[in-house]
């Protein structure tokens, strides 16, 4: 149905971001392969294609999937209005009509107790202003949500009876697992990699979603989990190397969940107590993150994620489709179920 346009906008709406990582990778050094098109020179010294390709992989990237949205949006439109045409001539009368009474008659009105129930349940966001104010602009919303409603559970109607296949591929981008640390065997039909910052409330808000997709596909997926903390989260890099650093005890998913838990306590000396807490050796959880053990690690997964085309977070990666944002489990299910069936839908 038309909702990929804007279940994309909705991602911007459950995601940190806005900003650029903590410590962004500087430029990178020119690359083997790819295009030797020489695009500039500098001195004599030659800039090609490939060059400039590695540095602005990351926006082209998100540009590509922008892409895919907006054309998605344009094939379930044509799909939507050809399956119309088709159950309007089927019945012999005219689309018009065919909406009329399979929509606009079942929508029917909408009443008054509908409007005070609507101005009741959100008059603390209604800035004081009164029923009788408000009523006809809530009527007109709530017919239009109606509306939309019946449409698209008659078009789903439609789809359901006929035989609909979407041979129109969503872009993939090639993101590396690393070493990071990961849940399911490395052999699986999917892979989910997440870019996530210990400071991002969406991060934290998401993590029920990720568990319960662990749970329901168990060895079917391999999940991998990478840092990307954005600059306006000053403590969440830190936070990400003292994650590894319980990593290297065994400990790295409990210290994790002590971190999503705590994200407004993500001080050095806090994040010392917690692996106190977990009774972790603290000389060795001490010195590991005194010395900036894994800052260079979590620096690759920023470089990589920027290059994947991340700007915010939590962004996952499913079998290199992207999706960003804390969105419900079944946005993942969906995209996950096609992965397995080999579909593009």
């Amino acid at each position: 149905m038309k909702k990929s346009l804007l279940l994309f906008s909705l991602a911007l709406l459950q995601a940190c971001g806005g900003g650029q990582p903590s410590q962004p990778a500087s430029a990178p050094a020119p690359v083997a392969g790819g295009s030797k098109t020489v695009v500039a020179e500098l001195d004599g010294e030659k800039i090609t294609e490939a060059n400039l390709d590695e540095i602005v992989a990351g926006q082209l990237a998100q540009i590509q999937t922008q892409i895919y949205e907006i054309k998605r949006q344009g094939l379930d439109t044509l799909i939507d209005d050809r399956l119309l045409t088709k159950e309007a001539k089927k019945r012999g009368i005219t689309v018009d009509q065919l909406l009329k009474v399979e929509i606009l008659e079942k929508v029917g009105t909408i009443s008054d107790e509908e409007v005070k129930l609507f101005f009741e349940d959100n008059k603390a966001r209604l800035q004081g202003r009164s029923l009788e104010e408000l009523k006809e602009p809530i009527r007109s919303q709530l017919l239009a949500r109606k509306t939309s409603l019946y449409r698209m559970n008659f078009l789903d109607r439609l789809r359901s009876a006929s035989s609909v296949k979407i041979l129109l591929a969503p872009p993939k981008v090639d993101v590396g697992v690393d070493d990071d640390p990961s849940k399911g065997p490395k052999g699986a039909k999917v892979t989910i990699i997440e870019f996530t910052d210990y400071q991002c409330p969406f991060c934290s808000k998401v993590r029920p979603t990720v568990k319960q997709l662990v749970a329901d596909y168990g060895d079917k997926i391999h999940y991998v989990l990478r840092d990307f903390p954005l600059d306006f989260h000053p403590a969440a890099k830190k936070a990400a190397e003292a994650a590894q650093c319980a990593g290297d005890q065994g400990k790295y998913w409990e210290y994790s969940d002590v971190l999503w838990n705590n994200q407004k306590s993500l001080e050095v000396t806090e994040l010392k107590a917690y692996a106190t807490g977990l009774s972790l050796d603290q000389k060795k959880f001490d010195a590991c993150l005194d010395e900036g053990k894994y800052s260079a690690e979590v620096d690759k997964d920023l470089a990589d994620g920027a290059k994947a085309g991340v700007n915010g977070t939590p962004t996952f990666f499913i079998n290199g489709r992207s999706l960003s944002g804390a969105l419900p489990v079944e946005q993942f299910k969906k995209i996950i179920d096609a992965e397995l069936a080999g579909d593009k839908s």
